[in-house]
């Protein structure tokens, strides 16, 4: 694959951040399952005191590395909210995916509805994770202080138990179904193929690599001496996704007061835009 059959779908503030929860979560799932399949029925089993405060300290990582990661990366706070607010914005189209998801699995020739940075799966994952996120730290901690550990134990651990799907869901969309898994490595180094990009998310894609065309004044002054007005000659904007190319100018010649204006003189293999004033 050529670097042109890449485009960037994720900046490395954005990926940094994902791995700065992604890490610590999974540690702190994994813990949590050791300590309630292994130690539970058997506290007095060896090492358990090793696996409770593993999962104290990554639950401690959970709360440190992401804020490190958006106080290191704050002019980028911008992208961080607009994919939260992505998040939560839905369209009909999103619920639509969502109900047409499983049967385009089994049924190939089932189009599902274009879909923008995040689809509707995505969204979701990313909406439990912002709601549930405060509540996971406020319980995680609670349940160290007497009194009120068992009832922050509870909720904590049915926060994880809603939790357990969605994650096993994403991981095995990222890493083992061959359709997605591609999307992978745009947590890795930022960059996907293109026509995958374009064919799962399509909104996104056309946003941002296949804008429609704009028509860009441009401003050519006179030479001479005499107050005139400005000619002004029209020129088309290449889209962002192409190569960048000379624009086509069109080249203005001054007229004598007494004769007639001049016909514009265009670059060659173009045709006239506008007509110099």
């Amino acid at each position: 694959m050529s670097a042109s059959d890449e485009i960037l779908r994720f900046r490395k503030s954005e990926r940094q951040l994902h791995w700065a929860i992604a890490i610590p979560f999974m540690a702190s799932y994994a813990t949590a399952v050791i300590l309630v399949v292994v130690y539970n029925p058997n506290p007095a089993r060896p090492l358990r005191d090793l696996v409770s405060w593993a999962h104290r300290i990554s639950g401690i990582c959970l709360i440190v590395l992401p804020l490190w990661t958006i106080v290191r990366h704050r002019p980028d706070l911008r992208v961080y909210l607009h994919n939260i607010r992505h998040a939560w914005t839905w369209t009909w189209d999103d619920v639509r995916w969502l109900f047409l998801m499983g049967p385009s699995v089994v049924n190939k020739k089932i189009a599902l509805p274009d879909q923008g940075k995040f689809n509707a799966a995505e969204k979701i994952n990313f909406m439990v994770l912002v709601s549930t996120y405060p509540a996971y730290i406020v319980t995680g901690v609670l349940i160290w202080l007497p009194g009120v550990a068992y009832l922050s134990w509870l909720l904590h651990f049915s926060m994880a138990v809603a939790a357990t799907p969605l994650m096993l869901g994403h991981i095995f969309m990222a890493t083992v179904n061959p359709d997605t898994r591609v999307g992978l490595s745009g947590m890795i180094s930022g960059f996907v193929d293109r026509q995958w990009a374009k064919h799962h998310y399509r909104r996104w894609y056309e946003e941002h690599f296949e804008r429609p065309v704009e028509v860009v004044p441009v401003i050519a002054v006179r030479s001479d001496t005499q107050p005139r007005s400005a000619a002004v000659a029209h020129v088309v904007a290449a889209p962002r996704d192409t190569q960048p190319r000379p624009a086509a100018v069109a080249h203005v010649v001054a007229a004598p007061r007494d004769t007639q204006p001049p016909r514009p003189v265009l670059a060659p293999d173009r045709q006239p835009v506008a007509d110099a004033g």
